[in-house]
């Protein structure tokens, strides 16, 4: 792998950067020429002035074909680009008053060349910002780009606290709502509709001993009913779900109506309550003493 890489890095050292464009900016002031690479160029700037020719010689740097521009200016006149072996040579006509500054932009992908009046201070020199609008190649100082990192790693760190606080805070509800005791299922009061609905009419009893009448019902939930049975000259009260369970029986005072049957459920509220409330595995256990207690005598 690495002397694959060291093969694709080769050209870039024979070779160096490349230009691959320049622009010529009259200003009223100055002339500006822009050199733009394709990799940050490194190399060494020399120039050697002649009366009104300044020779500036790149070396390390590559242009494919030799450029030549005439600028009708009192700072510039031509400017000659053309490769020589290994470096770049630009030749600039100029007047005699003119000298020549070079500077590199802040990522080295670009070279200026500026042709201005010897008399003019460095005072003249343009902002950053119009620099980056000239060369085209737009960058980004180090501490404006450290202050952006800041700025979205802090709004990630303050989405995933928030997150983080959601997700707890749904934990503890849905923990609480499992936890709440259930409101007693069979005494709320329910809109007459749901009552109607859920009453039947009662059902006389009969001496045929050979058959189970259902002289009430009331549904509890989506597995439970409580119903008053009649069996031979006996009436029973039970709960029909998951288990059959016997909550009394009755051979005298049996309810006739519905109210009756309603005020007998609201007495046996306290007994209702505690066998839902309790486990599975206690339920069984009141389950089969209500067994004994049916076998058994009132």
């Amino acid at each position: 792998m690495k002397i694959i890489l060291a093969i694709l890095l080769i050209p870039v050292f024979l070779w160096g950067s490349k230009i691959l464009s320049y622009n010529v900016y009259d200003r009223n002031d100055r002339v500006d020429v822009m050199l733009t690479f394709d990799t940050p160029y490194e190399g060494v700037l020399r120039q050697n002035r002649q009366e009104n020719t300044v020779v500036i010689k790149l070396e390390g740097a590559t242009i494919d074909a030799p450029k030549i521009k005439s600028i009708n200016s009192k700072y510039l006149n031509k400017i000659t680009i053309a490769p020589q072996g290994e470096q770049i040579e630009i030749v600039a006509k100029i007047s005699n008053d003119v000298m020549m500054q070079a500077s590199k932009t802040s990522d080295s992908y670009g070279l200026r060349l500026r042709f201005m009046n010897q008399t003019v201070s460095n005072s003249t020199e343009t902002s950053p910002v119009d620099e980056t609008a000239l060369t085209g190649l737009p960058t980004k100082s180090g501490s404006e780009f450290e202050q952006s990192y800041y700025v979205v790693i802090a709004i990630l760190l303050i989405g995933i606290a928030i997150l983080f606080w959601l997700k707890q805070n749904i934990a503890k509800r849905a923990e609480t709502i499992h936890n709440e005791p259930k409101a007693p299922w069979l005494f709320n009061k329910k809109s007459s509709a749901e009552t109607q609905e859920n009453m039947t009419i009662p059902i006389k009893t009969t001496s045929d001993t050979g058959g189970v009448h259902i002289r009430f019902q009331k549904t509890l939930d989506n597995t439970n009913t409580v119903a008053m049975l009649d069996y031979g000259t006996m009436s029973y009260l039970v709960i029909l779900g998951n288990n059959t369970l016997l909550l009394d029986k009755f051979q005298d005072n049996v309810p006739i109506t519905q109210n009756e049957f309603e005020t007998l459920l609201q007495s046996k509220h306290r007994e209702l309550d505690g066998y839902f409330q309790l486990a599975p595995a206690a339920q069984d256990e009141m389950f089969d003493s209500y067994k004994e207690k049916a076998s058994g005598s009132y």
